[in-house]
């Protein structure tokens, strides 16, 4: 007889960062949470590149964090290096990224999920989900038996579906990372409830022994940490912290050499022993983060490919070699690193490898997180075809949200496209057919003037005390302090613009200049010099991008509309036979919730909107 372990609210699987989001996020909103994953010591694990951020990416952990989440706090914590991208660009565009130390990042994440008492972290495999008489979750069982009962489930398993690790053509066993099995059970049960996958891949790069470099060879990168956390609340509480610990470990630096000719003839030479290119793998990975292989072959113009050596951890000499991700033979790996400038004699601690996975096609997801063919299962993560830390731990918090909302039996919650990078991406997992990994830019989200890094807080904590998710060990009150200090800063920056003049202009036409910085913003108002820089950078964007922003507003308020007008939930697009075939098929294939999810299908014009509106309206 099976034993039944917990009876509560939400059951995550999976302790990577869709997982603890969504635990963090389930709990903070009142559910009790079980958080079962395989091992409890790699809860937080950073599997890929040790970095946190980058484009788009940056914002989406600061919105997370105005939310409550984990992730940035964790990464406060870990920073051994921090740069922030695109400088000589608008502010729109800026882009926080930082290099973590691994095992910084994991104790952090872990210390902060076990601050929080309504989560219980189980170790275990799942090994199939349990359904009631109606066709809805119920709760989960394990490998070993027991019964975890829940009224949601989130299902949180990165690339560990099915997943099958690929070093050459010749060399592939199961698992979803270097040294962690696969899980299969579950694959199977999607194919019995009727939800469609399909398989991606991705890979990883060499790790080598920092103490073999020449490291006076390469071109040094230093750490541009200056005062910046991507956590907003400056004395949000640590469990755990010395109280004589400062916000971030000592800093690092990287170092940058080069893949140049004769690697790149190794690797043409070579390239038919690649899994990726010899038949072992048909799957597609992201383009926007090639391989060393896709580099020589699509690139092959380029006379060098350059490198980025980052250091894992404070504790130890592991060093990342971003750039040359690769599923080549051990001994091509050997070649291609000996061969850049100050890696003649390096030891290589682990090769890089490809990981295939099944991933479920998220046409079959709502914009929370919540299956359509299963009421009460939530996927979250790689698993909906994603990419990266940032966009796992988003989908993460969204489907943590509603699953606590859905056991509770509240209504569900869906954030924008005009809210939040978060929204643009959840809308458009539910209304686009990825062809590859999907990752976050800049470019994907057409408010992006709205949706700047400085201005998460302003955005989304209002919605966070609404929901609840500022609960618990502090972080409500802490919280509501700074945004209470914001509010009045940012209100007494604006009023001194607004009265000020350079040259008899007045300053919020000279703000508007190209050329106009925020250090020239702060030499004209000395007084304020007390006033963070934090609130600088908003005012500073905000009167930039003045009328761009107003223009945007606007067009929210038109497109809120449509957003807020749903479609049926059963209905037979086939029997609108005045719509296009075309149009037919992709609202039976995507059943929009919205008429503003509907106008963004593939095949879906202006024409065909106008038209559904009458049919619906026609027949109820």
């Amino acid at each position: 007889m099976n034993a039944l372990l917990h009876e509560v609210d939400v059951c995550v699987i999976g302790g990577g960062h869709a997982g603890t989001e969504a635990a963090m996020a389930a709990a903070r909103r009142g559910a009790r949470t079980v958080l079962l994953t395989t091992s409890l010591d790699t809860i937080g694990q950073l599997s890929c590149n040790p970095a946190m951020g980058g484009i788009a990416k940056g914002t989406v952990i600061r919105e997370i964090d105005a939310l409550g989440g984990v992730m940035a706090r964790a990464t406060d914590l870990a920073t051994l290096q921090f740069r922030m991208l695109n400088r000589g660009k608008g502010p729109a565009v800026w882009a926080p990224r930082a290099q973590a130390d691994r095992g910084l990042y994991r104790r952090a994440v872990r210390s902060l999920l076990e601050a929080e008492p309504r989560i219980i972290p189980v170790q275990g495999t799942a090994a199939r989900l349990l359904l009631d008489s109606a066709g809805r979750i119920c709760g989960v069982e394990t490998t070993d038996g027991r019964q975890l009962r829940a009224r949601a489930v989130v299902i949180t398993t990165g690339t560990f579906l099915r997943g099958r690790i690929h070093i050459g053509t010749g060399s592939a066993l199961s698992g979803g990372r270097a040294g962690e099995a696969a899980t299969t059970a579950l694959a199977e049960q999607f194919a019995d409830v009727g939800l469609k996958t399909g398989r991606f891949k991705t890979g990883t790069p060499p790790r080598v022994d920092g103490r073999s470099l020449d490291l006076h060879r390469m071109q040094r990168q230093d750490s541009e940490i200056e005062a910046f956390d991507y956590s907003w609340s400056a004395f949000w509480p640590t469990p755990r912290r010395s109280a004589d610990r400062t916000r971030h470990p000592e800093q690092m630096p990287c170092f940058i050499t080069y893949v140049e000719d004769a690697a790149k003839a190794l690797v043409q030479e070579r390239i038919a022993e690649s899994a990726m290119y010899g038949g072992a793998i048909a799957s597609l990975g992201p383009r926007y983060c090639p391989s060393i292989e896709d580099k020589v072959v699509r690139f092959a113009e380029r006379e060098s490919h350059t490198i980025f050596l980052e250091p894992e951890s404070l504790r130890d000499d592991w060093i990342y070699c971003n750039g040359i991700s690769t599923s080549l033979p051990a001994d091509v790996q050997d070649q291609i690193v000996h061969s850049m400038p100050g890696c003649e004699k390096a030891h290589i601690y682990r090769y890089g490898y490809a990981v295939e996975y099944d991933m479920v096609r998220p046409h079959q997801i709502h914009t929370t997180g919540m299956t359509k063919l299963v009421d009460g299962l939530f996927l979250a993560g790689q698993i909906n075809g994603t990419s990266g830390y940032e966009e796992a731990g988003a989908q993460g918090l969204i489907a943590g949200i509603n699953a606590a909302r859905y056991s509770l039996k509240q209504p569900e919650f869906i954030l924008r496209r005009d809210q939040a990078y978060i929204g643009v991406l959840m809308d458009d997992l539910v209304t686009k057919t990825p062809v590859e990994p999907y990752r976050m830019f800049t470019s994907r989200a057409e408010h992006r003037l709205l949706l700047r890094p400085d201005n998460a807080p302003d955005r989304l904590t209002p919605i966070a005390e609404e929901l609840g998710l500022l609960s618990g060990d502090g972080l409500g009150k802490s919280r509501r302090d700074y945004m209470a200090a914001r509010t009045e800063q940012l209100s007494r920056l604006n009023q001194a613009v607004d009265s000020a003049r350079v040259d008899n202009t007045p300053l919020p036409a000279v703000l508007r200049r190209p050329e106009f910085t925020v250090e020239d913003l702060k030499r004209t108002l000395p007084d304020l010099a007390n006033i963070p820089d934090a609130i600088w950078s908003t005012v500073h964007a905000n009167r930039k991008y003045a009328a761009y922003v107003e223009r945007q507003h606007h067009e929210v308020r038109r497109a809120v509309e449509l957003e807020t007008k749903r479609l049926p939930d059963r209905v037979d697009y086939n029997i609108f036979t005045a719509l296009r075939p075309e149009a037919r098929q992709a609202l039976t294939r995507f059943r929009p919730a919205t008429f503003g999810q509907a106008s963004r299908l593939e095949g879906i014009t202006p024409a065909d909107l106008t038209l559904l509106a009458v049919l619906v309206k026609k027949h109820g």
